[in-house]
């Protein structure tokens, strides 16, 4: 078992530095779960293709938080419906359910501004989030691959 782990982290951290490493994880994360159900996988493989990441490393966190982008996307929505479209009053998951029974079109308008405003306040959390994350990562990442080196 420890020969297969052992395996595993080799390949995911193939070529990479400890600071690409630790901006695969960040951005995995983040873009993981940013409010745009079925966008996620090909966001994280056009992002980690642009910057050279490790393209294996960032599907796999974006999928495994995958279920916190669920668990966040409904209350994202309803504070971006707040913010963008007061109009929209207190959504929720039964209203928004109501409003494509009533008109599919007029729904699908509403809920865009609705997603807008989910994302852009996921930006403003996420954004500084993650470099906060990614400063205190890429430390712990470096002392990791030093006593990873030191040992072999």
């Amino acid at each position: 078992m420890n020969k297969l782990k052992a395996k595993l982290l080799e390949q995911l951290k193939q070529g990479a530095s400890p600071e690409a490493l630790t901006l695969t994880l960040v951005l995995g994360l983040a873009l993981g779960t940013i409010p745009l159900l079925g966008s996620t996988t090909l966001l994280c493989a056009g992002v980690a293709a642009a910057l050279r990441l490790n393209q294996p490393l960032m599907q796999l966190i974006n999928y495994f938080v995958y279920p916190l982008q669920l668990a966040l996307y409904v209350p994202l929505i309803m504070m971006g419906a707040r913010l963008l479209d007061p109009g929209l009053g207190t959504l929720t998951l039964e209203g928004i359910f109501a409003m494509f029974r009533a008109n599919l079109g007029g729904a699908i308008a509403k809920l865009f501004w609705a997603n807008l405003g989910a994302v852009l306040i996921w930006g403003a959390v996420a954004v500084p989030l993650g470099m906060l994350l990614y400063a205190g990562l890429v430390r712990v990442v470096r002392n990791f691959n030093k006593a990873e080196t030191t040992t072999v």
